[in-house]
């Protein structure tokens, strides 16, 4: 009535199972978001050397940028910089969605997290004082 299992049925067996292995995962991965992390990344990357050069006038100039989180606030002092202009960008690595900027305008800055999300965030600095340019990147946690 029943034949005995042999290494044929094993096969056919691993080979079957292994199919409906790979069309799982070929299903599962149809709905994850694959898209890059920024929008124009292949711009950024080539004007990157700009951005290294402001890192660089940070480092060089020894700018001090502080920051206080408490009671939903976020508080940035750009310490000894009193007319500056550029801005911030509020960087969520894992949905470009939720990323906003603000504009700086003056040595401190305030912005509520009400509106963020928890996790992890990188905020990008990017200012001019007095001519030179800068730019510096903090992770915070909210």
């Amino acid at each position: 009535m029943f034949k005995k299992f042999n290494w044929g049925h094993g096969i056919a067996l691993f080979y079957t199972i292994f199919a409906i292995a790979l069309l799982t995962a070929l299903v599962k991965s149809r709905g994850i978001d694959h898209s890059l992390v920024v929008e124009d990344y292949y711009a950024k990357d080539i004007a990157y050397q700009s951005t290294y050069n402001k890192k660089q006038n940070s480092l060089t100039k020894d700018i001090k940028v502080n920051f206080d989180k408490q009671n939903k606030l976020i508080k940035i002092d750009f310490e000894e910089e009193k007319a500056i202009s550029g801005t911030i960008h509020f960087y969520r690595p894992s949905d470009i969605s939720k990323d906003f900027t603000k504009n700086i305008d003056q040595g401190m800055f305030e912005v509520s997290t009400n509106e963020m999300l928890p996790g992890k965030w990188v905020v990008k600095m990017d200012w001019t004082a007095e001519g030179v340019s800068f730019y510096k990147e903090k992770t915070i946690y909210i």
